[in-house]
């Protein structure tokens, strides 16, 4: 028992290792490009002025929404979804899969829950003891399930899910615009650097390493933001990319698409000023999710109604009836 939770600890101390390797790493960024690139390279101080200006808005940007992105845990299923004192002794009783997939079936029918297992059955986590919500998955490294999960990302030591996962996207925008800022500003006397017109070997590596880093992170986080984009208006998960959702009647990669736009809107939120900024402004709470079959059966009920209502003008008046027309 102690030998394992002394290998628990260090597992967990490991998994800080690429956290605090990116932290360093900014840090040497931010040092590099005021001190050796801004203040001993450029001459005009406009342009100091400008390029400092832009450089520590998106710098702050970037390091509010790493921040949020790291210290916003994920979200863990209310208490609904947990088994209840009452059914977890009929659970426990049960040795026959069918018997026991049919305790949840019966728990279910009280939880909006679509999503099924390949097989068919409940989808159930017996570490958490729990009925697990559509989207929802168990991560090992966190020990705990995560609502509307993602993926587990080594490089913030976080899961991504439901309660942030707008701010992984700010992150991977902020950083994309962050390492571009620097490969612009940089270029020029990164030319004249490799040329060998500025001869201070100090400041000229500290340069030539900015540029290099910024330029390899800026192509990697380029590729990156362009896949959740495309996770993003399509409402899929990373994990829902890998492996297709199973629902009672069969798989289906498609049924938490309800249009781009209202798929964008479930992640940013309705206020639009909120956008922008690290601030949680998603839509519902994490534990269902509009269907895209439920969507498309409201919409064709309301395209019904608008087309059987018939405005009918006589001269005594108007009247409304129902009358069906193309």
């Amino acid at each position: 028992m102690l030998r394992s939770a002394c290998l628990r600890r260090c597992a967990l101390l490991l998994c800080w290792i690429p956290l605090t390797v990116v932290v360093i790493v900014v840090m040497w960024s931010y040092y590099a490009y005021v001190v050796h690139f801004c203040w001993f390279l450029l001459t005009c101080s406009t342009q100091r002025v400008a390029f400092l200006c832009l450089f520590h808005v998106c710098f702050g940007m970037f390091s509010w929404s790493f921040w949020k992105a790291v210290s916003t845990p994920p979200s863990f299923p209310s208490a609904e979804f947990q088994i209840v004192p009452s059914d977890s002794p009929l659970y426990e009783q049960e040795h026959g899969d069918s018997e026991k997939s049919h305790i949840l079936l019966e728990i279910t029918q009280r939880l909006p829950i679509h999503t099924r297992t390949a097989t068919g059955a409940i989808r159930f986590c017996h570490d958490c003891q729990l009925i697990k919500p559509d989207r929802c998955h168990h991560c090992s490294v966190c020990q705990t399930c995560v609502l509307k999960m993602d993926h587990h990302c080594p490089w913030l030591n976080n899961c991504i899910g439901f309660s942030n996962y707008k701010f992984f996207m700010l992150f991977l925008l902020y950083s994309l615009l962050y390492c571009l800022l620097i490969v612009t500003t940089v270029t020029p006397t990164f030319i004249r650097l490799w040329l060998g017109q500025l001869f201070d070997t100090c400041v000229k590596l500290h340069v030539l390493f900015l540029m290099l880093v910024s330029a390899m992170f800026a192509v990697t986080l380029s590729f990156l933001l362009i896949f959740h984009i495309w996770l993003l208006t399509r409402n899929k998960t990373t994990l829902e990319w890998l492996s297709v959702p199973f629902f009672a009647d069969g798989p289906s990669s498609e049924v938490f698409d309800v249009g781009a736009r209202a798929n964008f809107l479930q992640v940013f939120g309705m206020k639009k000023a909120l956008w922008p900024f690290p601030v949680f402004s998603s839509e519902g709470d994490g534990h269902s999710f509009p269907l895209k079959w439920q969507m498309s059966s409201n919409n064709t009920l309301a395209m019904n109604g608008h087309r059987a209502m018939k405005v009918i003008v006589s001269p005594e008046g108007v009247s409304v009836t129902i009358a069906p027309h193309d």
